[in-house]
């Protein structure tokens, strides 16, 4: 209890109120934040203190994690979505030799909406190919190469019909993208492909000796123009749907002619309809390990041996790939065939059903003979679309 006795004009004769009150809440503070021991309850039904993780120890256990369970890890806490969205976690992937191959695929509608990215990914032990809804529609008649966890999209034709120099990179690790230095010329269905580091285009436009081929400084962030002769056999329009990089070249189909662009001599090669790269080499074809690869239409099925041939361009022979008698037969010529960690992934249609998407995975294997071997492992249903679909090409990308 407190006594407050009476007071004089200079206050000597007691405490000012205003102090005293304030001295006693003084004292329940204290009390309160040192209880005696006597008043002291534990309550066990209280929930553990959250504890600071280190960051260092968040990282090293995501980088241990399949990227496929990345977005869940995301919700647990701020600190996990932070170390996933960085480029740090990237790197100690690296460090650990943890990285993965991811494909993506750009699809096309009917419709004539401009086509979009996808990529296919494992949910619960099956394959899903699901649309980037961060990345923008890309330009019909894009062409597209990949560099570590990049590929770079490059020209294409705009909404009037007229082909664009524009040049997009797409970092896979976060699905984001941004504009670089344009091309020196517009292109539309360009031959492209990495050689040396660099990034060469040839064609997409109208055949000419100056312009025809351009080259991208990766390092540089620049492009340059190629001078040197075109082609003889080449058509004028330069238009190169079909494309592979095989031996350091850059092999094209155009109409019944094989053509191939050796940047470091600037060279050019040609050969004619009968010949053995033109045989069977279509657009639903990739290289593995510097071998092209195609699906055999199925009317030559018995005549090869096998629903896939690979072609050796050193040997320029093509060859069956042995063991895929139970291979299932997706349409081919409207298929894309793309190499996946050392292996074929097929996307297409199957059974007539153009508005679902399906996914073959063929195992490869070189024997010590020299054949290579394939070994089907799985066919799955990975997305179904409002309308029919069109496969313009697939990229697989190390992140």
């Amino acid at each position: 209890m407190v006594v407050i006795s009476e007071t004089s004009d200079d206050g000597s004769n007691g405490g000012d109120l205003t102090k005293i009150q304030k001295a006693e809440e003084e004292e329940e503070e204290e009390e309160e934040e040192n209880p005696k021991e006597d008043d002291k309850e534990v309550d066990h039904n209280l929930a553990p203190t959250r504890r600071h993780i280190p960051v260092i120890l968040i990282e090293s256990t995501v980088a241990l994690v399949r990227r496929c369970h990345y977005p869940r890890l995301s919700l647990l806490s701020r600190a996990f979505r932070d170390v996933i969205s960085s480029d740090q976690l990237f790197v100690t992937r690296s460090l650990l030799g943890l990285t993965e191959p991811v494909l993506y695929t750009l699809i096309s509608f009917p419709s004539f909406a401009p086509p979009s990215w996808y990529v296919l990914h494992r949910s619960n032990m099956s394959l899903q190919l699901s649309r980037i809804s961060s990345l923008p529609p890309m330009y019909p008649g894009c062409t597209a190469v990949t560099i570590g966890h990049k590929i770079y999209v490059m020209g294409g034709r705009n909404g009037l019909n007229q082909r664009v120099k524009d040049v997009i990179v797409i970092d896979c690790r976060f699905h984001t993208c941004k504009r670089i230095q344009n091309m020196k010329r517009e292109r539309c269905y360009a031959a492209s492909g990495v050689i040396d580091g660099n990034i060469y285009v040839v064609g997409g436009r109208k055949k000419r000796y100056d312009d025809w081929v351009e080259v991208f400084d990766v390092e540089k962030g620049i492009w340059e123009t190629v001078p040197g002769l075109c082609c003889f056999l080449a058509s004028s329009r330069g238009v190169f749907r079909i494309h592979a990089v095989l031996d350091n070249k850059i092999y094209m189909l155009d109409g019944n002619h094989c053509l191939a662009y050796d940047p470091r001599l600037r060279r050019w090669q040609n050969w004619g309809p009968a010949s053995q790269q033109r045989l069977f080499w279509h657009a639903s074809s990739c290289v593995v390990a510097d071998l092209l690869y195609a699906i055999i239409n199925v009317p030559d099925v018995s005549a090869v041996g096998s629903s896939i041939v690979v072609y050796d361009p050193k040997d320029m022979v093509w060859r069956p790939v042995k063991g895929l008698d139970d291979l299932p037969r997706l349409v081919y010529y409207e298929s894309r065939m793309v190499s996946f960690g050392g292996k074929l992934v097929i996307l297409g249609y199957y059974n007539g059903s153009r508005d679902v998407a399906w996914c073959v995975e063929v195992a490869l294997e070189k024997r010590e003979d020299g054949d290579i071997w394939g070994k089907f492992e799985s066919i799955s249903r990975v997305c179904s679309f409002s309308e029919s679909c069109l496969f313009e090409f697939a990229r697989t990308v190390t992140v």
